[in-house]
C-alpha cells in the first residue's frame, strides 16, 4: 500500500508542477489515430476566457494547439513497434508546438487497453463516537488491501465510490457525520504494467515527461455523459479501433469498467478479406456505405470496388449493399454480444438509470443507434462530447471524446485514494516533533 501511494503521489506532484508552468499537452494514443491538444492554463477572471472547470488557484484552460496523425506502432492500445510509435508522437508534438507557439515538456496521456479490468474493494475502521474527519477517511483508505491484484498489473485509478457510517450507505463525503464506524468502497481500475512502462519509455525518447494518465473509457464518460445520467446510472460504451470498453457511472462516479479486444479494425479486416481489397479501401467502404439495418433496395443497390481489386478468380468489380451489410453485421453482433455478457455480470439492472451512451469512432457507423437499442433492449443515444474553447471543428466528434475528457479531468480531477493523507505518512514528522520537544524540555 505504501509503495503504491508513493508512486502515484509522485505522479500527482508532476501534475501540479506541470500545471504551474501554464502549458501542457494532452495525447490520445489510439490504434487508428494519435491526437494531441496543447492546453493553456489561464486566470479564469480574464476577459474572453472560458472555463469548463476551475483548477487550483482559480485557473481555467483553453486549447491553443491541436494535431492528429495516423497511428503507427500501436496495436490494441499497446506499443509493439517502439520506433514507429516514437515517430508518430514526435509528428503530432511538433505540429501542435508550431500551432501553439511554445515548447512542450509535460504531457498527459490517455489510451484504451484490452487488458483493462476493474474490481471493488472495501475497508472499515472503528473509532470513538464523534464526527468523521479527513484523517479518518485517510485512515480507512490506508486499510485497503491491494495485495489481491496481480503483481504484473498496475493500478491506474482508485476511486472511492461509497462511504458508510455506522452501516448507513450512500455518503459521498462523510466529513462532519457523527458515528463510530467508517467504511469505504473503492473501485480500482488496472492494466498490465508493461503497457505503461513501454509508453513512458517512448515518451522519454521523445524528450517528454509523463505528468498523468487517464484511461480512455473513463475520460470518454466524463466528456460525453450528462450530469443526471451519471447520477442515476448510465453505461458508456466506447467503440475504439482495436478494443471496445464498457464503463458504468453511478452517483457521478465510475463504479465498473471492462474492455474486450475487438473493435472497428476487425470490421474493416472482415471487409478486406471478404472482397479481396486493400485495408484503406475497406475502411472507405465501411464509412461511406456501411450499416446494420437492411432495406428492400439493398439487393439492387450496387457498390463499385476499387480498380486495384486482386481477385484472380472473377472479374467482378461491384458488390451489392446487402453483401456489405452481411459482412459487417456478424462482427458487430459479436462485439455487442461480448459487451452484453459483461453488462449482465455487472449488476447494472439494479441501478435506477438504464440508459446506454455510445462514444468512440465506431459509434459513427450507420444505424448503430437503432441496432444497439434493439440488441441490448435499453434506451440508447450517441454521445456528443462537450465543446471546449479553441478545439478545432474536426475534433468535435465522438472519436475525440477521450482526449476532451482528459482535458476536463485536468480541470476537475476526481479524488482518488492517493489524494488523502495516510496515517503512516505522518510517522517521520511526528518523530521529529517529539525529538524536538524532548530537546527543548531537557536542555
Amino acid at each position: 500500500m505504501r509503495k503504491l501511494l508513493q508512486s502515484q503521489r509522485q505522479l500527482r506532484f508532476k501534475r501540479l508542477a506541470a500545471i504551474k508552468k501554464g502549458t501542457v499537452a494532452l495525447i490520445d494514443l489510439g490504434s487508428s489515430k494519435v491526437m494531441c491538444l496543447v492546453v493553456s492554463l489561464t486566470d479564469s477572471n480574464q476577459i474572453n476566457s472560458f472555463s469548463t472547470g476551475k483548477l487550483h488557484g482559480g485557473l481555467s484552460f483553453r486549447v491553443i494547439g491541436a494535431s492528429t496523425t495516423k497511428s503507427r506502432g500501436i496495436r490494441n492500445g499497446e506499443i509493439y513497434e517502439m520506433r514507429e510509435a516514437e515517430r508518430a508522437i514526435r509528428t503530432i508534438i511538433q505540429r501542435a508546438q508550431k500551432m501553439a507557439g511554445c515548447l512542450i515538456e509535460n504531457v498527459f496521456l490517455t489510451f484504451s487497453s484490452g487488458t483493462q479490468k476493474s474490481a471493488l474493494i472495501s475497508s472499515s475502521i472503528n473509532f470513538i463516537q464523534r464526527e468523521v474527519t479527513k484523517a479518518d477517511i485517510g485512515h480507512a483508505l490506508s486499510k485497503l488491501n491491494f495485495a489481491h491484484d496481480d503483481s504484473e498489473r498496475e493500478i491506474v485509478h482508485a476511486l472511492p465510490v461509497n462511504f458508510s457510517v455506522d452501516g448507513k450507505h450512500g455518503y459521498m463525503d462523510p466529513r462532519g457525520i457523527s458515528g463510530a464506524q467508517l467504511s469505504v468502497d473503492v473501485n480500482i481500475v488496472s492494466i498490465q504494467s508493461a503497457i505503461i512502462k513501454n509508453m513512458v519509455s517512448c515518451l522519454n525518447k521523445c524528450d517528454l515527461s509523463l505528468a498523468g494518465i487517464v484511461l480512455a473509457p473513463y475520460g470518454s464518460g466524463q466528456s460525453s455523459l450528462l450530469e443526471d445520467e451519471m447520477q442515476l446510472g448510465v453505461v458508456c460504451i466506447d467503440l475504439g479501433a482495436a478494443s471496445s470498453s464498457l464503463s458504468i457511472f453511478f452517483r457521478k462516479n465510475l463504479i465498473f469498467s471492462e474492455s474486450i479486444r475487438i473493435g472497428g479494425h476487425h470490421i474493416t479486416s472482415d471487409i478486406m478479406q471478404a472482397f479481396q481489397i486493400s485495408y484503406s479501401a475497406a475502411e472507405r467502404l465501411k464509412v461511406l456505405h456501411g450499416g446494420l439495418m437492411s432495406a428492400n433496395s439493398d439487393d439492387r443497390e450496387t457498390i463499385e470496388l476499387p480498380e486495384n481489386n486482386t481477385d484472380l478468380y472473377t472479374d467482378r468489380r461491384t458488390i451489392t449493399k446487402s453483401e456489405l451489410l452481411g459482412v459487417i453485421r456478424p462482427r458487430v453482433e459479436e462485439i455487442f454480444d461480448s459487451l452484453r455478457t459483461i453488462l449482465d455480470n455487472s449488476d447494472f439492472e439494479f441501478l435506477p438509470g438504464q440508459k446506454i451512451v455510445l462514444t468512440g469512432g465506431g459509434s459513427k457507423l450507420a444505424n448503430l443507434l437503432d441496432f444497439t437499442s434493439s440488441f441490448l433492449g435499453k434506451p440508447t443515444r450517441v454521445a456528443v462530447p462537450m465543446r471546449i474553447q479553441g478545439l478545432p471543428t474536426s475534433a468535435h466528434g465522438p472519436e475525440a471524446a477521450a482526449v476532451i475528457g482528459l482535458a476536463l479531468n485536468l480541470a476537475q480531477p476526481q479524488d482518488e485514494v492517493w489524494d488523502f493523507k495516510a496515517p503512516f505518512e505522518h510517522e517521520g514528522d511526528e518523530l521529529i516533533r517529539r525529538t524536538w520537544r524532548w530537546v527543548k524540555s531537557n536542555w
